[in-house]
Parts: C-alpha cells; structure tokens; sequence
C-alpha cells in the first residue's frame, strides 16, 4: 500500500490526494449536471403534484427548481466570463447537485406521471393471419 500511496480499495493515502480526488469529483458532477440544468426546467413546469397521487411532492419539487436556479445563475457566471475560482465555483454547484442527489427520484416520478402519454397505436391495415403450425422436431432413436 505505501509503495503504490493507496489503500487495498484505490483510495489515495496522503489527505491532499484526497483533495484533488473530491476536486475532480465535483467538476465531473457539475459537467453531468448541466443536463439537468438545461432539461429540468421545462419538466418540471410541467408537473403538478396536487393532481398527481403524491401531492406533497410539491414542496420537494420547489427545492429542486430553486437548486435549478441557483445551477443557472452560477451556468451564467461562468459563460459571461466571471473570475471565479474552481473552488468557488465548486462550492456554489455543490449545494444544488446535492439537492438533486437527494431528490431527484421524486423528480423523476412527477415527470412521468405528468408526461403526456402515448396515443395508442393505430391498427395495422395487414389482414391478420395465423401462425403456421411448427412441424415437430426430428427425433433419432
């Protein structure tokens, strides 16, 4: 373990490692992140949690749109070229990735029931017609 600096499960051994490993755990979160940023808002105006069997999903989906929020004041920071630094910009993403973290599956179970749902398909012109008899398989004694 000491020769190659980590433990038996890949974890780093020197604290500053550790450092750079969370560094680089939170940038890839906040780079999969931004499709929440960019989708959720549209979805989740879209649900409606009182007409939905679980109304009191609503508060739940008002801390997911305000993280969302937050997401994009940050989004827009970053790209009108703010001089922020990593750690400040990973220090602001945290709190709402973690929301997400924590409450995404209510998320995703009001915007499935708020989905529209699918016409069913339309019959198919094709008379039907049946399946042929297999023949039995050949049997050597």
């Amino acid at each position: 373990m000491v020769a190659s600096g980590r433990y038996s499960d890949a974890t780093p051994l020197s604290a500053a490692a550790l450092g750079s490993a969370t560094e680089e755990f939170l940038d890839h979160a906040w780079r999969r992140f931004l499709t929440v940023v960019d989708h959720a808002p549209t979805l989740i105006d879209r649900c409606r949690p009182a007409s939905s069997p679980w109304p009191d999903d609503a508060a739940t989906l008002s801390r997911l749109a305000d993280a969302v929020i937050d997401a994009e004041t940050l989004l827009d920071d970053v790209v009108q070229g703010s001089l922020l630094a990593p750690q400040e910009r990973r220090a602001r993403a945290w709190p709402a990735i973690e929301t997400w973290l924590t409450d995404g599956g209510i998320f995703l179970r009001q915007a499935r029931v708020s989905a529209p749902h699918r016409r069913p398909a339309l019959p198919v012109a094709a008379p039907v017609r049946p399946l042929a008899a297999a023949r039995p398989a050949h049997r050597s004694h």
